[in-house]
């Protein structure tokens, strides 16, 4: 992805937000999703951002769509997905890039109050919350470089993030263990040995050689 499609000149957010409401190719899309099992269905995806800018810090929220074909992790058919991808971004000038002074305040809060011991109360409510809103801060943190804004890369994260790990079937997504089958019933008269499914036998010798010990 050598060509940046989603690109923003830093002066244009000079004279307001910059709306963008645009198709992501299908030629982006599919060198986006190279070296994953993911394919373009053949339709473009959707791109609708606000992008704004505070000083230096450019901060870019909205949502990504793209819609993908991959293959049934059991069968091996493919599987349509739609996705759609949350983007929050707050990024600063790669030079100025540094720590975050309040989320380590609030993270450096928080771990002395649980060095007191015990006795002492821990962090409140609200200061837990206001900690873990920092840290979604801090997880959307990067950095620009140039005079421009490229989102192609953070772009690509965002929607590769919501591919599924294990791609199923709709069908086969409703069943209780997709994994596992439930080993058949013991006949009459038949052991609990023979009744174990055979892909459980090695749990079932280590259950048993914990009865063994104890008894």
């Amino acid at each position: 992805m050598e060509h940046a499609l989603f690109a923003i000149p830093l002066a244009d957010l000079d004279y307001g937000d910059r709306e963008i409401d645009e198709e992501i190719p299908v030629e982006w899309l599919g060198a986006a999703f190279q070296g994953t099992e993911a394919t373009p269905q053949g339709r473009p995806g959707r791109l609708e951002v606000t992008v704004s800018k505070n000083g230096r810090e450019v901060m870019v929220r909205g949502r990504a769509r793209a819609a993908v074909t991959m293959p049934c992790s059991r069968t091996l058919d493919p599987v349509p997905y739609d996705l759609s991808a949350d983007v929050f971004l707050l990024l600063e000038p790669k030079a100025a890039a540094g720590p975050a002074p309040k989320a380590q305040k609030a993270q450096k809060a928080l771990k002395k109050k649980g060095a007191k011991g015990a006795s002492a109360p821990g962090p409140s409510r609200r200061e837990r919350e206001e900690a873990a809103a920092l840290r979604e801060e801090e997880a959307a943190r990067d950095t620009y470089d140039g005079e421009k804004v490229v989102l192609d890369r953070f772009l690509r994260e965002f929607l590769v993030l919501e591919l599924p790990m294990v791609p199923l079937r709709e069908d086969l997504r409703s069943e209780a263990s997709p994994a596992i089958e439930r080993p058949p019933e013991a006949a009459p008269g038949a052991s609990k040995r023979e009744a174990i499914d055979p892909r459980l036998a090695p749990l079932a010798a280590i259950a048993s050689r914990l009865r063994d010990k104890k008894e």
